[in-house]
C-alpha cells in the first residue's frame, strides 16, 4: 500500500481523481460492477470506475503510482502551527492526505443487491428488524401508529384541570402544618355558613329589583395620571365624564337609589365620598381630613397621594351594578343564573366568543379611547370579574397563534433541511403523536389529570424530536457516499444509518431522560411531574425515531426518489423544484460522488469539517477560545452566586408580563397592585396560633391526588389527648391572645391604635363578664355557650353580631376567617386565634416576611405548655415553604443533575476522558446561562426554579452527540477524531439548535409570562449549548482529547459493539505512528487529494 499526495502543482490526471470517480448506473439507476477488479481508490472498490477511467488515473495496471515531493516548511512553522498532518514525522510542512485511516476494502465487494451482500450487511441482533423495514416497510409504517391509536383510544387522555394545581410544597413539616390548618379552617367556615342564623335569614330576604349592589358585577375604574396631577381640573373633569358615561351604558342595570327612587346611585369615588365634584373642593377636603378619614379614603386614592398638596398618580372608582334581577329574591338567589344575564350584557358574544359592538365592553372601550385622545395625561383602566374571562381569552388566543407558529416553523425547517415534504410531515406527526401517547401513558400509570405547565413539554419535544430527525436523516444521506459495502444496497445503507443514528439518539435520550427525571425529587408536585412527563415524551419520540422513521425513509427512497432524475421526481420529493432540495437526494444529473470527495459534503458539512475545524487547529485561535469561554464561565458562576435574587411576586401577579395592561388590570382588580395601599379594615395577611392539630404529624394525605382539581391537601390529624374544652385551655387561650397583642408584627387600628388581634376566646370572655357570667365556663357547656354568644344581638363589649368587641367592620368577614373553633358533638377539636400583620398584603420578599414568620413560630413554641401543643404560622407560610423548597431544589438538583449527566456520559461514550470534557462543557453552559438571566433582570420564582431544574437535561444533547461521534471515530489522533465528529454530527447538531431557537424565539412575543419565560429559558440555554458544543468542546478535544482508545472502558465498549449490530467490527482503532508523533488534518478540501492504491 502506497500513499500519493497531490499538490496544487501536481499533474492534472492525479489531481482530478475525485472528478473521475463515478458510479456506473444502468437505466434503472442501479450500480453495476466494472471490468477491473482488485483496485482500491480512496476506500472505494474499483467497481465504481470504468476501465478507461482507472487507466487514466492510475496509469497501466501493475505500475506504481508516483509520489509527490514534500514542500519545504518555513522557519518556525512546525506541523501543528500550519495545521498539517504528519503521521511519520518526516514530511514537515507537507499537506496531509484527507482520508488517512478511512475504511478501505481489501477485497472486492460483493455485487450490490446479491444475496451474499444482503446476508453480510444484515447482521447483529437487530438484523431482522432491518430486513423487515427494507423488505416490507409498509408493515411497521401502518402498524406502529395503529398500535399507538389503539392505546390512546381505550385509555384516553386525562382531563385538563380547571386551574394550575400542585404548585405548593407538600412534604416539609411547615407545608404540612399549613395544609392541615387550611383544611381545618375551611371545615370551620363550612360549619359557620351552615349554622349561621344571619346567612340563612339573608337567603330568604326579598329585595326590590336593582336596589342591592352586586359587587361581583360592579365595574371598577382606575385613573392614572402620568404627570402626577390626578386631581387637576382637567383630570377631574375627565374622570367625571368617564364615570357618567359608564353609568349611562349600564343603564337599567345600575343600582337604584331606593325602591321608590329609580335614579342610579352615584359611583363610589373620592368625589361621592367628599361630596364635591371640583378639583379645588376635593383638594380642600383632603387637606382637612382626619386620620380616620384619610385611612378610609385610601380605598379611592393611590398609595402615593399627598393629602396636603392634593397631588398623586391614581384614583379608583366603582360604577354600581344593581340587583336582584326581576324575578329573583335577592342578589344571592340563584346567583349563577343572574350572573349569566350580566355576562351577556358585558360582551354579547358573537360566533367567536369575543365581545361584539353592542356589548358594554365595546361601548366602554369606545368612550375610553375618545377621552384618551382628548386628555393624553389620563390613562383609564376598567374591569369587573365577568370581564376577566373575555380579556384573558383574547390574550391567550394571541399566544396560542404564536405557539402554533412555532410548530409550523419547526416543520418548515425540517422540510428545508431534509428536502422532503413527506418526511417533514411524518416527522411532525411523530412528534405530536409522541406527546398524545404520553398523555395516555400518563393516565395509564394512574394519574387523574395533567397540568397546564405540562402542555409546555411540546416545545421541548419539538427541539429534541427535530434533532433526532436530523441525526437520522443526515446519517442516511451520508450513507449514500459510503463504500459499496454500505451504499450498494438499501439494506447496507439502512444498517449503517440505523446503527449510527440509534447509538447517537440513545445517548442523548438517556442523558436527557436522566436529567429530567431528577425533577421528581422536588417537593412541588407540578414540577416533579413536569420532568417525569417530559421524560416519557422523550422516550416515545425516541421509539418513533428508531422504529417508525426508518420505514418512512425507506418508503420515500423506494417510491419517491429511486429511479427518478427529472424535474417531476424532484417536485414530488421536495415539494418544489429548488436545487437545495434536489441536491440532497442526488436527483441532479450525474451519479453519486466518490467516497471521501469534497463533492459528497453539503455546504454546512464542509463548513464544520474544514472551515471551523481549521480555525480551531490554529493554536492562537484555540487559546483565545479557551480564554473567552473560561472567562464567561467564571463571570456566570460569580453572577449565579451574587446576582440572582428571589422573586417578590406571587403566581397570580405573574400570569402575564409586567408591562401587560391586562396583568396590571388583573392586579388592580384582585388587590394585588402596589398602586393602592390597604385601609385599616381592608385586605391584610394574618398570623395564626393553631391548637388541636398534631404538630408533628399534622395531616393525612392518603387518597389525595396532588394534581387534582382543588389541590386535594388531605385530612387534618387532631390530637385526641388535647382537651380544648377545659377551663385550663380557656385561660391559656386568653393568655395567648394577650401575647399576640404585644407582637411587633401585629397591625394597629388607626382610630384608637389598639392591636388588631382576632381572638374569639377573649371576646367571649369580655361578653361573659359584661353579662355578669363566670369565665372560664363549664367544659360541658362551653360549645353551647359559644354558640349563644355568636347568636346574641347585643351592644355591650365582646358582642359578636355588632362586632363591638372585635373592632371589625360589619361588612368585613375577616373575623370568622381568622379566628374560630371546630366542634365534634359538644367537644372542641380545633381552635385558632390570629392577628392582622403590618407588612403589606402583597409583600413576598423572603428577607422581609421571614422575620414575621419566625416571630409567630416562636410564640407557638413559647405557648407549648400546660399539655397544649400549638404551632405558629402566617398566611405567607406556604409561600415561604415553596420558595425554600425551590431554592433547595435548584441548589442541590442542578449539581446532582450534572453528576447524573456525567455518569450517563461515561456509559454512553464508554470513555472517561471524553465524558469528563463533555461534562465540563455542560457546566460551562449552565454558568453562562446565568449571565443572560441576570442581564435580563430575572428573579428566581416558581416558573424560573421549575425551568432551571430541566436546563441540564436540555443542555446535554449537542455536546453528547459530538462526544459520542468523537469516540466512535476509527481514526487515531485526537484532531482527526474531532474532525470526523464535526463532519458527521456538526450539521445535525446545528440544525437541531436552529429549529429549537426558532420555535422558542416565537414565544418572546407572548403576553403570558409562563410562555415568555419558558421561551427565553429554552432560547438562551440552547444558544449557549450550541456555542459551547460547537466551539469550546472541539477546541478542548483537539488540545487534550484522548488519542485512539485511550480512556476507553472495555466492558462498555464491548456492549456498544453489540448494540451497534456489529458495525464496530468495521471501525478498528489503528495503532499510533511508530514514533508516536501526533499530526493534524488538511486545511482545505481542495488543497490535497489522497490516493491509496494496492498493487
Amino acid at each position: 500500500r502506497k500513499t500519493s499526495t497531490c499538490y496544487p502543482t501536481s499533474p492534472p490526471h492525479i489531481c482530478s481523481i475525485r472528478a473521475a470517480v463515478m458510479v456506473n448506473m444502468d437505466a434503472k439507476g442501479e450500480t453495476q460492477p466494472s471490468d477491473v477488479d482488485g483496485l482500491q481508490v480512496d476506500g472505494l472498490s474499483n467497481r465504481n470506475l470504468t476501465t478507461a477511467a482507472t487507466s487514466d488515473i492510475m496509469g497501466p495496471l501493475g505500475l506504481g503510482v508516483g509520489f509527490g515531493k514534500a514542500g519545504d516548511a518555513k522557519a518556525g512553522e512546525g506541523p501543528e502551527e500550519k495545521g498539517y498532518y504528519d503521521p511519520a514525522g518526516d514530511l514537515e510542512g507537507a499537506d496531509a492526505p484527507r482520508m488517512e485511516n478511512e475504511m478501505a476494502e481489501t477485497a472486492a465487494a460483493p455485487v450490490p443487491g446479491s444475496p451474499e451482500s444482503e446476508v453480510e450487511k444484515v447482521g447483529g441482533c437487530f438484523g431482522g428488524f432491518i430486513w423487515l423495514v427494507v423488505t416490507y416497510p409498509f408493515v411497521l409504517f401502518v402498524l406502529v401508529p395503529l398500535l399507538a391509536f389503539l392505546i390512546i383510544g381505550p385509555v384516553g387522555i386525562p382531563p385538563y384541570p380547571a386551574f394550575i394545581e400542585g404548585n405548593r410544597a407538600r412534604n416539609s413539616l411547615g407545608a404540612r402544618q399549613f395544609d392541615a390548618y387550611t383544611a381545618a379552617s375551611d371545615d370551620w367556615l363550612d360549619q359557620v355558613s351552615g349554622n349561621s342564623f344571619a346567612t340563612s335569614s339573608f337567603e330568604n330576604q326579598e329585595f326590590a329589583p336593582y336596589t342591592q349592589e352586586v359587587f361581583g358585577q360592579s365595574i371598577n375604574v382606575w385613573f392614572e395620571s402620568e404627570s402626577g396631577t390626578i386631581l387637576s381640573e382637567k383630570n377631574v373633569a375627565s374622570q367625571l365624564k368617564i364615570l357618567s358615561g359608564f353609568s349611562t351604558i349600564v343603564g337599567p342595570f345600575c343600582q337604584q337609589a331606593s325602591e321608590t327612587d329609580p335614579t342610579c346611585k352615584l359611583p363610589a369615588s373620592i368625589f361621592s365620598t367628599t361630596g364635591t365634584t371640583t378639583s379645588e373642593g376635593v383638594k380642600a377636603a383632603l387637606t382637612a381630613a382626619s386620620d380616620v378619614e384619610k385611612d378610609r379614603w385610601k380605598a379611592f386614592l393611590g398609595a402615593n397621594t399627598d393629602f396636603s398638596g392634593g397631588t398623586g398618580f391614581w384614583t379608583k372608582s366603582r360604577v354600581r351594578v344593581g340587583g336582584p334581577l326581576p324575578g329573583y329574591k335577592n342578589a344571592s338567589h340563584l346567583e349563577d343564573e343572574q350572573a349569566a344575564v350580566y355576562e351577556a350584557e358585558y360582551k354579547r358574544p358573537g360566533f367567536t366568543g369575543l365581545p361584539t359592538p353592542d356589548g358594554w365592553i365595546a361601548q366602554m372601550d369606545e368612550l375610553v379611547d375618545a377621552e384618551a385622545k382628548a386628555n393624553p395625561d389620563l390613562k383609564v383602566r376598567y374591569a369587573s370579574f365577568p370581564m376577566i374571562g373575555p380579556v384573558f381569552f383574547q390574550a391567550l388566543l394571541g399566544d396560542a397563534l404564536l405557539s402554533i407558529g412555532a410548530l409550523f416553523a419547526v416543520g418548515i425547517i425540517i422540510w428545508v433541511q431534509v428536502g422532503s415534504v413527506m418526511i417533514a410531515v411524518c416527522s411532525m406527526f411523530q412528534i405530536v403523536i409522541a406527546f398524545v401517547l404520553t398523555l395516555s401513558t400518563w393516565r395509564l400509570i394512574g394519574n387523574e389529570s395533567f397540568t397546564f405547565i405540562q402542555v409546555l413539554v411540546i416545545f421541548i419535544i419539538l427541539g429534541i424530536g427535530a434533532d433526532d430527525v436530523f441525526v437520522f436523516m443526515d446519517a442516511w444521506k451520508q450513507s449514500r457516499t459510503q463504500p459499496n459495502k454500505v451504499s450498494g444496497s438499501l439494506h447496507g445503507r439502512l444498517q449503517w444509518t440505523w446503527a449510527r443514528a440509534f447509538a447517537a439518539m440513545l445517548v442523548t435520550t438517556t442523558t436527557t431522560i436522566g436529567a429530567l427525571c431528577l425533577t421528581s425529587i422536588i417537593d412541588v408536585p407540578s414540577i416533579a411531574t413536569f420532568g417525569t412527563f417530559a421524560a416519557i415524551v422523550v422516550f416515545w419520540n425516541f421509539f418513533f425515531c428508531v422504529v417508525w422513521l426508518p420505514c418512512v425513509v425507506i418508503i420515500h427512497e423506494k417510491y419517491v426518489v429511486r429511479g427518478c432524475n427529472d424535474g417531476c421526481c424532484a417536485k414530488r420529493t421536495c415539494g418544489c423544484c429548488c436545487s437545495l432540495c434536489t441536491s440532497q437526494w442526488g436527483l441532479e444529473e450525474g451519479a453519486k460522488p466518490a467516497h471521501g470527495s469534497e463533492d459528497e459534503l453539503r455546504g454546512l458539512e464542509k463548513f464544520f469539517k474544514y472551515t471551523l475545524f481549521n480555525f480551531l487547529m490554529t493554536p492562537a485561535k484555540r487559546y483565545s477560545v479557551f480564554a473567552t469561554f473560561v472567562t464567561l464561565a467564571v463571570v456566570g458562576i460569580a453572577l449565579a452566586s451574587t446576582g440572582v435574587h428571589l422573586t417578590d411576586k406571587s403566581l397570580t401577579e405573574s400570569f402575564l408580563k409586567d408591562s401587560s395592561d391586562i396583568q396590571q388590570m388583573f392586579n388592580l382588580l384582585t388587590g394585588n397592585s402596589q398602586a393602592f395601599s390597604a385601609t385599616s379594615d381592608g385586605r391584610k395577611r394574618a398570623g395564626h396560633i393553631v391548637y388541636g392539630i398534631d404538630k408533628r404529624n399534622p395531616i393525612d394525605r392518603s387518597g389525595t391526588y396532588a394534581l387534582g382539581e382543588g389541590d386535594q391537601i388531605g385530612e387534618p390529624l387532631f390530637r385526641a389527648e388535647a382537651d380544648l374544652n377545659s377551663a385550663a385551655f380557656q385561660t391559656h387561650l386568653v393568655e395567648t391572645c394577650d401575647l399576640i397583642k404585644e407582637l411587633p408584627s401585629v397591625a394597629r387600628r388607626v382610630a384608637d391604635k389598639s392591636p388588631e388581634s382576632l381572638c374569639f376566646m377573649s371576646d367571649f370572655k369580655a361578653y361573659r363578664e359584661a353579662k355578669g357570667a363566670s369565665f372560664p365556663t363549664s367544659p360541658d357547656t362551653l360549645v353551647a355557650d359559644l354558640m349563644a354568644w355568636r347568636g346574641d344581638w347585643c351592644t355591650h363589649a365582646g358582642c359578636y353580631h355588632n362586632r363591638q368587641g372585635t373592632g371589625v367592620s360589619d361588612l368585613d368577614d375577616n373575623y370568622d376567617l381568622n379566628t374560630g373553633f371546630l366542634v365534634e358533638g359538644d367537644r372542641i377539636k380545633f381552635a385558632y386565634v390570629s392577628g392582622n400583620l403590618t407588612i403589606p398584603y402583597l409583600e413576598q420578599e423572603l428577607s422581609v416576611i421571614e422575620p414575621e414568620y419566625d416571630e409567630w413560630t416562636e410564640l407557638g413554641n413559647k405557648q407549648n405548655k400546660d399539655g397544649f401543643e400549638p404551632f405558629g404560622m402566617t398566611d405567607r407560610s406556604d409561600w415561604i415553604m415553596l420558595m425554600h423548597t425551590l431554592i433547595n431544589g435548584v441548589v442541590s438538583g442542578v449539581p446532582v443533575a450534572l453528576c447524573v449527566a456525567g455518569g450517563v456520559l461515561v456509559l454512553a461514550t464508554g470513555n472517561v476522558w471524553v465524558s469528563l470534557v463533555a461534562t465540563m462543557t455542560i457546566v460551562g453552559v449552565m454558568s453562562c446561562f446565568f449571565i443572560t438571566f441576570v442581564a435580563t433582570k430575572g428573579k428566581l420564582g416558581y416558573y424560573e426554579c421549575m425551568f432551571l431544574q430541566i436546563t441540564v437535561g436540555m443542555s446535554v444533547d449537542y455536546v453528547v452527540h459530538l462526544a459520542h461521534s468523537y469516540n466512535q471515530s476509527p481514526r487515531y489522533h485526537r484532531h482527526e477524531k474531532m474532525q470526523d465528529s464535526l463532519g458527521e454530527m456538526g450539521i445535525s447538531v446545528f440544525s437541531g439548535a436552529i429549529t429549537t431557537l426558532a420555535a422558542s424565539g416565537l414565544l418572546f412575543g407572548c403576553q403570558f409570562n409562563i410562555f415568555f419565560q419558558y421561551g427565553s429559558f429554552i432560547f438562551f440555554v440552547i444558544l449557549w449549548s450550541i456555542l459551547w458544543a460547537m466551539i469550546f468542546f472541539p477546541a478542548l478535544m483537539i488540545q487534550c482529547g484522548p488519542n485512539g482508545r485511550s480512556g476507553d472502558i472495555k466492558p462498555i465498549r464491548w456492549l456498544h459493539k453489540q448494540v451497534c449490530m456489529g458495525m464496530g467490527d468495521d471501525h478498528p482503532a489503528p495503532p499510533p505512528p511508530a514514533d508516536g508523533k501526533d499530526g493534524a488534518v488538511v486545511r482545505e478540501p481542495s488543497d490535497v487529494v489522497s490516493v491509496q492504491a494496492e498493487q
